[in-house]
């Protein structure tokens, strides 16, 4: 089968290696410039292109029986242009499917523009485990009214959906929301977490323990009931302002999703604030190291992650800071130029070495759990500091071991 994949984001570029991985003949009308970010993608990506089964181009065919939309939220524009070239066309078996979060609504603008029915099909996968995650879904989930749309899209899909039967109709509409809606149910567990966290300290509880006992309950689960110091990313909070909007479209400041968003802004200061009483509130001749600065690990991807709150609070304060990450690339260097001034920068110190991040540290501040991290060498990272303070903002470490290794141990709700 004959697809343009249009986009340039992780989510365009695992659906074309996967789907040509399939046997189908892609073009991807996009560019392959980030896929090193994605554990496994280079890989998939020059082994179909070799096969030749995927083409990258600038052209594509407009009679082919599937256009996939797979921009960002914000190229809905780019989408409705797509739908315009696309309406010139005369196969009439063709179906548009959109993997886009465009914002609500905006598939029946493209349909109306393409005069060419519409398949929403949500992408649920999580950076990092992408391509795991679109051969072996959960849930396929597909929100059409067209009867040959749905037949051709289950025919495309049919080889990630062997095991068992893992795909929903509904309607557009309910298909639009239910991607909000499952962000925002993620969202809204960890900032629960994060508010019973403060509960925790103040009892004197721990609320790794506690977290236990509720994920135990089988009408809670485990999932995303870890305290932190956050999330970030390009999806949560983007789809909470959105669905937000639409709950209350004054932008009142209140409900639910509201204090979802500012408990997790709080929670990103976490760390700065232990560091600061600490310290009695004097870190100006201060070296604090993080150890992470994407939002989550196997991901380059530094929106809204909590490392930048960090290290602007603790740059603001007068702190030196020292930083590793195992990916860290373009993305960091353009945020630094652009939201840190230039004395500042004299004061942020990139290593290329976990440990070397820690020569002459007053605190190690653990910012996200990369596999390198989760078994720190105690006795180098003593020999290397100043202090022996670790702060584990994602509750990785056991704490007993910690403090019996003669360090300070701060976690949350801990």
């Amino acid at each position: 089968m004959k697809i343009n994949i249009f986009g340039s984001n992780i989510s365009a570029l695992v659906c074309a290696g996967c789907l040509a991985g399939t046997g189908n003949q892609v073009t991807l009308i996009g560019l392959r410039d980030n896929e090193r970010s994605e554990p496994g993608l280079t890989k998939l990506l020059d082994a179909q292109e070799d096969a030749g089964r995927l083409a990258i181009s600038n052209t594509f065919d407009i009679e082919a029986e599937y256009q996939i939309l797979s921009f960002d939220p914000d190229q809905c524009e780019e989408g409705k242009e797509i739908a315009r070239k696309l309406s010139k066309g005369n196969n009439p078996n063709r179906c548009i499917i959109i993997r886009s979060n465009f914002t609500m609504g905006s598939v029946k603008e493209i349909e109306r523009l393409s005069q060419i029915p519409c398949v929403i099909n949500p992408d649920f996968a999580s950076d990092g485990r992408a391509i795991q995650d679109f051969m072996r879904p959960d849930r396929i989930i597909i929100g059409s009214r067209n009867k040959q749309s749905l037949k051709q899209f289950k025919r495309l899909f049919s080889p990630f959906n062997r095991n068992r039967n893992v795909m929903i109709e509904m309607s557009p509409e309910s298909a639009e929301l239910t991607k909000y809606a499952t962000n925002a149910m993620l969202a809204t567990r960890i900032s629960l977490m994060n508010e019973l966290s403060l509960a925790a300290e103040s009892l004197g509880a721990d609320i790794e323990e506690v977290r236990q006992g509720i994920g135990s309950d089988n009408r809670i689960g485990s999932s995303y009931l870890y305290a932190g110091i956050g999330f970030g990313g390009t999806h949560f909070a983007k789809d909470l302002c959105r669905i937000h909007q639409i709950i209350n479209p004054s932008d009142a400041k209140e409900g639910l999703l509201e204090a979802v968003l500012r408990i997790n802004e709080q929670q990103k200061e976490a760390l700065f604030r232990k560091v600061w009483q600490h310290f009695n509130c004097h870190i100006e001749d201060k070296v604090i190291t993080l150890w992470g600065i994407s939002y989550k690990p196997n991901s380059t991807s530094i929106e809204g992650a909590p490392s930048l709150t960090l290290i602007k609070a603790f740059l603001n304060q007068g702190a030196t800071v020292q930083i590793f990450d195992p990916m860290l690339d373009v993305q960091f260097m353009m945020w630094m130029r652009e939201n840190i001034s230039l004395e500042q920068q004299k004061r942020l110190l990139i290593s290329s070495e976990m440990y070397e991040a820690t020569d002459n540290s007053d605190a190690l501040c653990v910012v996200t759990e990369w596999q390198p991290f989760l078994s720190p060498d105690l006795d180098k990272l003593k020999q290397n500091m100043n202090t022996p303070l670790i702060l584990d903002g994602r509750n990785l470490y056991d704490k007993q071991w910690i403090q019996e290794n003669q360090f300070t141990y701060y976690g949350i709700g801990r």
